[in-house]
This record gives structure tokens, sequence and C-alpha cells, in this order.
């Protein structure tokens, strides 16, 4: 089988969110099935200017380039419908969009993904130009999917839910294909990690909070919970990872908050490195497609406190402490408790934890993937 995947390259160094999920999809594909022909429609800007930061893996796969920028090319093949994917390799089977794209194809099957329609929602980001804008553009994208996709894979049950609410004839087309952790979470951490860790921390206990601080993310219930933690548990930072909105940060400034630390941006071995040491991961968002910060927690056996909404329950299943996302004094109370109880020095806890995170592997996702390739 021919395979063309169109991929975001400027998304693999140093992947986060939907560039760990391509990353590690088509690196497992390709292990698992190596009998595939497998090439790389890609932007050659983008490419070049990334090339040398490309794994082993990525700097071995073979690849067609188109011109233009990414973002124009897009918009063509959206709005144009041309050119076509056999253009770029007239021998292709099956064309694979590992993140939220579109190429058309003229005999070629095609698979697309749609990783969550969070942008639809009514109540997760400001309602202004940009989100008009942005709504409109995925809409289009999303129709030429209803039209031309034979398979459109989103990763939960809920995303499927979620997306056939506003597209409803994408119903038919939705197969769920599960995330799993990035290679790393859960791996033992080196010496230099653990300096790092307690340089953020100041050699206390600390509860981690991956994701920053934005509505999505539920940074109003973070705040109002500040106090209350640093009341309750003087001796306990909150390290807060992640991107946060200046509107959330202008709040924080004015709270007493010397038990926070805003980590910014942490590489994935800094990341696993904090999960391990975390008294508890804190995950209070609103909505998640999958929710990848609580399986990446979860392999490395942490306990994890989290919002009971969107994916999380299905992924978390029954070893997170899940609460009511609006409720600030239940996340608090969650908290208080693991802390208190010590549950993260509690090696069958963190058994169970890691147990969880198991059951969620790439190997699975990529046999998935091929089952849907091979009944095209």
């Amino acid at each position: 089988m021919n395979v063309l995947s169109h991929v975001h390259i400027h998304r693999i160094p140093n992947p986060s969110g939907v560039g760990r999920v391509i990353d590690q999809m088509l690196l497992t594909h390709a292990d698992c099935f190596p009998e595939t022909d497998h090439r790389m429609l890609v932007s050659g800007k983008l490419y070049d200017g990334v090339c040398s930061q490309l794994s082993d893996f990525w700097q071995n796969q073979s690849y067609v380039t188109h011109a233009l920028p990414t973002s124009l090319q897009q918009a063509i093949w959206i709005w144009g419908n041309k050119p076509v994917a056999e253009r770029y390799w007239p021998e292709v089977d099956v064309v694979y969009c590992p993140a939220e794209s579109y190429v058309p194809t003229k005999k070629a099957k095609q698979v697309c993904t749609i990783h969550d329609v969070a942008g639809f929602e009514p109540d997760l980001y400001p309602q202004d130009r940009d989100r008009r804008w942005h709504c409109r553009k995925w809409r289009s994208l999303f129709r030429q999917m209803e039209l031309h996709a034979d398979a459109v894979v989103t990763v939960s049950r809920f995303s499927a839910e979620r997306i056939a609410h506003f597209f409803p004839r994408l119903e038919n087309k939705l197969k769920v294909i599960y995330n799993a952790p990035h290679s790393g979470f859960g791996d033992k951490v080196e010496g230099s990690l653990k300096s790092e860790v307690d340089e953020l921390s100041n050699g206390m206990p600390y509860i981690l909070v991956p994701g920053g601080l934005s509505l999505r993310k539920n940074a109003e219930v973070i705040l109002e919970a500040i106090p209350q933690l640093a009341s309750q548990l003087p001796d306990v930072k909150l390290i807060i990872a992640g991107s946060n909105g200046q509107t959330y940060l202008d709040q924080l400034n004015s709270i007493k908050h010397e038990n926070v630390v805003l980590a910014g941006y942490v590489s994935d071995e800094l990341l696993n490195a904090l999960y391990h040491q975390a008294a508890v991961v804190w995950f209070p968002s609103r909505y998640e497609g999958f929710g990848m910060p609580v399986i990446e927690a979860m392999a490395t056996g942490a306990p994890v406190v989290a919002s009971n909404a969107a994916s999380v329950p299905e992924v978390a299943g029954e070893v997170a402490t899940l609460c009511d996302m609006d409720r600030s004094s239940e996340h608090v109370e969650a908290l208080l408790s693991v802390v208190n109880s010590g549950l993260s020095r509690n090696e069958d806890g963190r058994e169970r934890s890691r147990k969880q995170a198991a059951q969620f592997t790439w190997k699975s996702s990529a046999q998935t993937l091929e089952t849907i390739f091979q009944a095209l």
C-alpha cells in the first residue's frame, strides 16, 4: 500500500500536543508495518527550515514537497480543490492527514483527522473577529471532509460525539483512535533533571498544573483555589507549566501567590521529571479532545486530580480523582486529600496509575489505523 501523509513538519521538532500525535503515530505505524511505502507531503520551505532538527526517523523518510506556505496551500486545497494528491505521487493509494487538513484526491482514498471541535463550543474562547474567522476556516475544511473523506479519525468517543453534533454528515465516517503517552513519559529521571525540579520547587513538595492559565484550561478555578491552597498547604508549591493568558497573569499578580511558580514552556524531559516528583498533578481543564497530560502523568505513576468534563473521565477511568469543573472548593478538597495522604509515595496507587496509562499504546493506535486503511 502506498500512503501519502500530509504533515505539518514544523510541529515535529520538540513536539507538543498535536505534534506528538503526528510523530508517534507515523513512527509507530512505520515500525509495525514496514511493508507500507510511506511518503510525507510537506511544505518545501518549512522542511528546509527544520530538517536539521529532525530525529533520525524523520530525516530518513521519503518526502514530496509543495512550494507554497502550508496555510496558503491548505486554503487552495480547501477552496480550489486542487492540485490533487496524485500530482505529487501518481501511485498513491491512501492520503492520510494526521492533523486537521485536507488534500484533494482523484482516485486515492482519504483518511482525515479532527482532534476536537473546541473552537465551535460557545464558552471556551473569546467571541471576537479572530474566533469567527477561525470557525469559518474550519467549517470549510470540515465540509470538504463531509464530501470527500472516506474516514475521519478522532481521539475519543467524546470528541466523536461533539464532532457529530456540529457536523452531522460526518457521523458515519468517524473512527476513534486513542492517543497514548509520548515516549519518554515514565522513563527514569536523571540527576540533572531532578536538580532542575528542585530549583523550580525550592526543594518543597508541589502540586503540578500542566497546561498553563487559559479559559479552556479553567484558569478561573485555579485562581480561586490558590488562596485556599496557600492557606491550608503553606509548605506546598503550585508549579504551573505552559503558556499563560495575560488576563490571568494580571489576576494572579493581584492576589497573594508566593506559593506559585510559573515554569512556562518545559521540555518533555523536564515535564516527565516534574510528573515523577509531584505530590499530585492537577488538571482542571474545561474541555479536552483527549487530555494528554492526564495519561502522561499516569504513565509516571503520579496521582491525578482533574475535572469530570469532556474526555477526561474516558481517559482517566476510575484511577484519577474527578471533580466538578466549576467548583474550586471541590478541587481544593481533593488536592488536600491526596497531598495529606501521601498518595504520591504509595506504590500501590502509583501502580494503578501506570496500569491505566498502559491501556493506551501507540502500537494499538497504529494497528487500528492500519485496519482503517485496509477497510477502505
